[in-house]
C-alpha cells in the first residue's frame, strides 16, 4: 500500500533548482501511470469502445517496459472520478519521478464523458495541484476524446474532436496533449484501437530511453500524419489527424539512460 503524502517530510520531495536543464527523473520507479477508460455506453447512448481494450493493453505494456507502475479505472461515474482524484492527489510520490494520466473517453461540446454525465477535463490537472509530494515533478495527461457524433468507414470511425477551446493550466510543469485539434479528424479502429494511443506507444517504445519527451510528442503528430493516413479507404484519402499539445513544462524530460 502507498503511503500518504501528508506523512511525508518536505526535504524528501522539494529538493528543487529551477536553474537545471532537465526535470530529475532518477528515481526508483520513473513514474505512476493512470489510465480512466471509458467502455461502456455513455448517458444511455452509443455503442461499447472495443478499441479501448487494446489501447489499455499497449498503454500498459509498453509504460510497464519503462518502469512504470500503472493503475486502470474502467467505466467510472464522475463522483467516482473525482474520489479516485482525490485519492491519487493523496498519496506519497517522493519515489516517483512524474505521474501521468491517460483518459479515453468520448466527448460533447468541451466536455467529455464519465459514466452518468460529462464534465470538463480540467478537473485532472486541477486535482494534481493538491499533492505536494508532485510539485515540480511533471504532469502529463493524454485525452484520447473524438466528439459523439461518428461516421464510419468499414472499421475505422470517424469523428469529430472534442475540444472548442483549450484551457490552460494555471500551475507550471504540467502538459496536456488532446488527440486531435477541434474540427478536425480523430481516427479509431474496433480492431487496432485509437491511432493517438496506438502512435503515443509505438513513438514511447522506439525513442523513449534516448530522446526527450517534446521531440517524442512531434514524432507522435509526425506518425499520425503518415502512418495512418497510408491505410485509409479511397473516399477519406487526404485527411490528416494531429494533436494539440498545451504545456507549462519548465525544463527538458527524459525517461531513458540520459537521466542517469
Amino acid at each position: 500500500m502507498e503511503s500518504n503524502a501528508q506523512n511525508a517530510k518536505p526535504a524528501d520531495f522539494n529538493q528543487h533548482h529551477p536553474l537545471e536543464d532537465h526535470y530529475p527523473m532518477t528515481k526508483n520507479k520513473l513514474g505512476k501511470v493512470y489510465v480512466f477508460n471509458q467502455m461502456s455506453s455513455y448517458m444511455g447512448g452509443g455503442q461499447p469502445r472495443v478499441g479501448h481494450i487494446k489501447d489499455c493493453k499497449d498503454i500498459e505494456e509498453v509504460f510497464q517496459n519503462l518502469k512504470f507502475d500503472v493503475v486502470k479505472y474502467e467505466d467510472l461515474t464522475y463522483k467516482e472520478i473525482l474520489e479516485k482524484l482525490s485519492n491519487i492527489a493523496k498519496m506519497d510520490y517522493s519515489e516517483y519521478g512524474c505521474l501521468i494520466f491517460f483518459v479515453l473517453t468520448h466527448g460533447k461540446g468541451s466536455k467529455i464523458f464519465a459514466q452518468d454525465i460529462v464534465y470538463y477535463p480540467e478537473v485532472y490537472w486541477n486535482t494534481l495541484n493538491e499533492s505536494s509530494t508532485l510539485v515540480h515533478k511533471p504532469k502529463l495527461i493524454f485525452l484520447q476524446c473524438p466528439h459523439d457524433e461518428d461516421v464510419y468507414y468499414g472499421t475505422t470511425k470517424r469523428t469529430r474532436s472534442v475540444p472548442t477551446t483549450y484551457s490552460i493550466p494555471e500551475v507550471p510543469d504540467v502538459l496536456f496533449m488532446y488527440s486531435c485539434f477541434d474540427m478536425f479528424i480523430s481516427w479509431r479502429s474496433h480492431v487496432t484501437g485509437s491511432s493517438f494511443i496506438q502512435c503515443i506507444c509505438k513513438e514511447f517504445k522506439q525513442h523513449a530511453e534516448s530522446t526527450d519527451l517534446l521531440s517524442i510528442l512531434t514524432f507522435i503528430n509526425r506518425s499520425m500524419e503518415l502512418d495512418f493516413t497510408k491505410s485509409l479507404s479511397p473516399d477519406v484519402v487526404g485527411r490528416k489527424k494531429m494533436c494539440t499539445i498545451v504545456s507549462t513544462l519548465n525544463k527538458v524530460l527524459y525517461f531513458g539512460s540520459k537521466n542517469k
